[in-house]
């Protein structure tokens, strides 16, 4: 495999910047697993957004329909394809398989056009290569962005205090949920996509301060299939290049 089909990520690992924007691209998937489900506990309040999107629903309509929908969802799995644009390289696609799992756990497993795992368990995340045989294994809560990020899972009542949260209905088949981050130092704003018809969310959009720009499009999902704990316990083979931050 030429250096030019691999992952940004290990490409910058390679080089003198790659622990740092590894890091980044790890919180950037922390963020995505935290907005996806927007997994609402019973009984916990709705935030009060009073813009209006154009001519149609409210962004507290959208919001409080999203969440209706993914209320009582445990775990999920779905295909996705991300679309990756980094300064300093050619836009690259990448395809795989993502579960989730009430609380805090999520797997990412890249299948094409290279095999690398992305597992967050709780505060511990591990990034693991299968051709070069590295891994990163980070602490969440290391970064300055990451209390805002999952507070968008665990502290959804605070969306109004982190985030400029509004919504854009412009009546077509596609919903818009745009949340601008009040203090991150990464993410400059976060867009998602949501289908009008079921409000299952199709597609994120994350803009970094920089020019880069990562979205994920999502496909066959299903929902509480029972998935294990087991498959969040991720066992790194013998013989990797450990690097821990």
């Amino acid at each position: 495999m030429s250096k030019e089909d691999e992952p940004g990520d290990l490409r910058l690992l390679n080089g003198k910047t790659g622990s740092l924007m590894a890091a980044c691209r790890i919180l950037l998937v922390i963020i995505v697993a935290s907005i996806f489900p927007i997994l609402k506990a019973e009984g916990q309040s709705i935030p009060e957004l009073s813009q209006k999107s154009g001519d149609g629903l409210s962004s507290s309509d959208i919001l409080s329909r999203v969440q209706a929908t993914y209320r009582d969802i445990n775990d999920l799995s779905a295909d996705f394809v991300q679309q990756s644009y980094i300064q300093g390289f050619d836009a690259k696609n990448f395809k795989g398989r993502l579960y989730l799992k009430k609380p805090g756990l999520a797997r990412w497993d890249y299948t094409k056009p290279v095999k690398q795992n992305i597992v967050i368990n709780g505060d511990h995340v591990t990034l693991y290569f299968h051709e070069q045989k590295q891994a990163i294994i980070q602490k969440a809560s290391a970064h300055p962005d990451a209390e805002p990020a999952l507070g968008l899972l665990s502290n959804i009542e605070r969306w109004e205090e982190d985030y400029i949260v509004y919504g854009e209905d412009s009546g077509g088949s596609i919903l818009r949920l745009r949340l601008t981050p009040k203090t991150m130092l990464l993410v400059r704003e976060v867009t998602v996509e949501i289908d009008k018809k079921t409000y299952h969310i199709n597609k994120l959009t994350l803009l970094e301060n920089s020019v880069n720009r990562v979205s994920f499009s999502f496909s066959g999902m299903k929902f509480n299939s029972g998935l294990k704990d087991g498959l969040f316990d991720f066992q790194i083979p013998r013989g990797t290049e450990v690097m821990e931050y």
